[in-house]
């Protein structure tokens, strides 16, 4: 798990910062970190979470939207999270369904020393540091789920 006061020691040297999750993007936010790609869907634990809204007005950055509904992940996310990466903007990308896998084609797209802060319900905040292996292994993940028609 990532402490807040840490975080600035852990991601020095990022290429790029992601952050999954409302909680976690607000927390971000709200200390002063401005991530490259901040994904959320405005729920947090299934809830309704709005306070995330104030925090993304105050950023710079693309907005965009996708659908991508629970234990899915889109062809719409995968394409609009690839655009994000590409962009030298931040993007703010709207989840309307689920954002929750995000985090899996994050860490399978992102450039290497790219660092992902995704929540841990119950428990805070994880960082994952993309490398070549990470991000095989995330796309084995991702390869190995059942195809919804």
């Amino acid at each position: 798990m990532v402490d807040i006061k840490d975080l600035s020691a852990e991601i020095k040297g990022c290429r790029l910062l992601m952050a999954v999750g409302d909680m976690v993007s607000f927390t971000l936010l709200d200390n002063g970190f401005v991530p490259d790609l901040v994904i959320y869907d405005f729920k947090t634990e299934r809830r309704s979470y709005t306070s995330l809204a104030a925090k993304l007005d105050q950023m710079k950055g693309v907005r965009a939207k996708v659908a991508n509904p629970a234990g899915q992940i889109t062809t719409e996310l995968v394409r609009e999270i690839a655009l994000a990466l590409e962009r030298n903007v931040p993007t703010k990308l709207l989840v309307e369904g689920e954002e929750d896998l995000a985090a899996l084609a994050c860490a399978a797209m992102a450039p290497p020393g790219s660092c992902l802060i995704y929540g841990v319900p119950g428990k805070g905040m994880a960082m994952l540091r993309v490398d070549e292996d990470v991000a095989c292994q995330a796309r084995s993940i991702i390869y190995s789920m059942e195809e919804l028609n």
